[in-house]
């Protein structure tokens, strides 16, 4: 375990490096090591509106490497209502002292506990979390002799990187019934503007890092005692802003100078964090079989989350303000003239930011209403990396859930970008237009024949094909298909089919085409689209190929091709090739159709 000592003279070496950092009193903490089973004190919190209330507490027992190097401190808590609710989500970062010393934070919990017990996160574990690493620690230093123990440092120098002092410690997931194991507090995240819908996917994607997202107001700005920044009020860091709102709640443990201690736990527990950091409002304690939860709302800005991880989370306090990704989606319809526009800011963050950009866009098109139940979607992504040229898809999806297919498509281009093995790009803005219609524009290939199974090389094949529209009548449309000249005699196969099919047909063929190396050929493969309202006709070529590294060479002699396969040539893969084309089309196809030509010098002339 990481003693006090180490921490807290590592701490004040920090400190000494920045000017307007505030001195911190060692008088006002209580290491583990002075903690006894039995011992009472109070702890603060905030459960109504922005007042300050104390609970008591009492040690039920100190539970030594409960996490890798961590200790916990079991209390039982009472009054302040919290012997009916028991321990609140939204009271994580609660500060707990004894004799008026600050000995760490409410930060775990039962989920199904029948009384208020709550697990105390030790505020030296707290004060080791810092932005500002390595430390650097030379020579003897302060001292400060305190019922016979030691707070200052040895003489040898020494470096520690924050890394060292806890590793993260996001739960795996939140999903069992966890009555037998203590976890940390769920964090509330409120959220306002988005439609239930959303709000149900939303709780899917936020469990596995125990938070639970709730209804709840929005920003109120204009609450002056909202802005109070001392232990025990309000702690909100902000996710996403603007139309859509998240903010994850909590409690400020600590306040030196100009940083922030609070939650006692992990938010994200990447480490580094650049996240709008905000005072709040409690609205309103819900009592929970379950869990029970505190409301609330973000009120005023007041700095910068700056560092996240296992045993809390560090602010700095101040005009510096986090870097933030705007997104903007822009509606019309489904009814004629009806055209909205949804902006909104989200944090910067590999894991999240894809979440929260798709999340945008599907609230955006359900926002007023669902969509028709036959409806068609004409959208256009634009997403601009940084110093990038943007990445722009024009295409269409068709019911049912369109929606999910367009918020699909921004979550993977903006998670590709952000989370990439090449290079960390930042992300200057997502743009998404979208036009909803009526009726779908969705049609089935049901049946294809070829009018003609044998050619000559330079020859065509008409092909009829049966289309079924969506809830209309089917119908035959002809198309012709030539073979090149130079083509060799044999068998060949036709498949024609829609965008997605195509797609996948040539992943199987040259599969090393959707294999970057390297970050331009990842942003060309995020580019690429095929559009969707097409008919796509695929020839297969004569011969196989290989590919070495991203060079392709097609219609290799077998022996050749098969030399090259077994060689010890690094990345060496098989390709196939395949002549395309396509053609224009009122509906986003389904399916596709195979069938099969024989190329003959001897055929009859058509």
């Amino acid at each position: 375990m990481v003693s006090i000592v180490l921490v807290l003279s590592l701490v004040m070496a920090a400190e000494a490096r920045g000017a307007d950092a505030g001195k911190l009193d060692l008088k006002r903490y209580m290491p583990v090591a002075q903690i006894k089973v039995g011992m009472t004190g109070t702890g603060r919190t905030t459960l109504q509106a922005t007042t300050i209330v104390e609970f008591n507490i009492k040690v039920l027992a100190i539970m030594k490497n409960y996490g890798p190097k961590r200790d916990l401190i079991i209390c039982r808590c009472s009054g302040a209502g919290l012997d009916e609710t028991g321990v609140v989500s939204g009271m994580s970062g609660s500060p707990v002292y004894i004799d008026g010393r600050l000995i760490g934070a409410v930060a775990y919990s039962f989920r199904w506990s029948k009384v208020p017990i709550a697990g105390v996160r030790p505020i030296e574990q707290m004060l080791g979390v810092t932005d500002a690493f390595p430390w650097k620690v030379a020579g003897p230093a302060q001292a400060n002799r305190r019922s016979g123990t030691s707070w200052g440092g040895g003489d040898d120098a020494l470096t520690v990187p924050a890394s060292a002092l806890a590793s993260v410690d996001v739960p795996a997931s939140f999903s069992d019934r966890g009555a037998y194991q203590m976890r940390p507090i769920r964090t509330p995240v409120m959220v306002s503007g988005l439609a239930q819908r959303a709000m149900a996917r939303l709780g899917e994607q936020f469990e596995p890092f125990g938070m639970v997202p709730m209804q709840g107001g929005a920003a109120e700005p204009d609450l002056p005692a909202a802005a109070k920044l001392e232990p025990g009020a309000p702690l909100a860091v902000a996710m996403l802003r603007g139309d859509i709102q998240m903010t994850t709640m909590g409690t400020i443990t600590e306040v030196v100078g100009d940083r922030l201690y609070g939650f006692g736990h992990a938010m994200f527990g990447y480490g580094e964090a650049n996240y709008p950091m905000m005072t709040g409002v409690a609205k309103v304690v819900v009592p929970s079989i379950m869990g029970s939860f505190r409301m609330g709302a973000p009120s005023e800005e007041i700095g910068r989350l700056v560092w996240d991880e296992a045993t809390g989370v560090l602010g700095r306090i101040g005009n510096d303000r986090a870097t933030l990704v705007p997104v903007t989606v822009k509606v019309t319809g489904p009814g004629r003239g009806v055209e909205r526009t949804f902006r909104c800011e989200m944090i910067h963050h590999r894991s999240f930011s894809p979440m929260l950009a798709a999340i945008v866009t599907g609230n955006s098109l359900t926002a007023h209403s669902d969509l028709p139940r036959d409806h068609t979607v004409t959208y256009r992504i634009r997403i601009k990396p940084e110093r990038r040229d943007p990445i722009v898809h024009d295409n269409l999806a068709v019911s049912p859930n369109a929606d999910r297919y367009v918020e699909a498509a921004v979550r993977r281009i903006v998670g590709q970008v952000m989370e990439n093995p090449f290079q960390n790009l930042a992300l200057e803005s997502v743009e998404v237009e979208a036009a909803i219609e009526p009726g779908s524009r969705l049609a089935e290939l049901e049946k294809s024949r070829a009018l003609r199974n044998t050619v000559r090389p330079g020859g065509t094949v008409p092909i009829e094909l049966k289309i079924r529209p969506w809830r209309r009548e089917p119908r035959w449309i002809k198309v012709v298909v030539k073979v090149p000249d130079d083509w060799p005699e044999g068998k060949y196969a036709i498949v024609l089919c829609g965008a997605d099919e195509a797609l996948r047909q040539e992943m199987r063929e040259a599969p090393v085409r959707f294999v970057p190396d390297d970050i331009e050929s990842l942003l060309a493969n995020l580019a690429r689209q095929e559009r969707r309202d097409r008919l796509f006709i695929r020839l297969s070529a004569p011969g196989q190929g290989i590919a070495i590294g991203r060079d392709e060479l097609p219609n290799l002699p077998a022996t050749m091709r098969s030399v090259l396969l077994g060689s010890a040539r690094r990345k060496v893969t098989g390709v196939a090739g395949s002549l395309v084309t396509t053609r224009p089309m009122e509906y986003v196809l389904k399916g596709g159709r195979r069938l099969e030509i024989t190329v003959d010098r001897r055929a009859p002339e058509p």
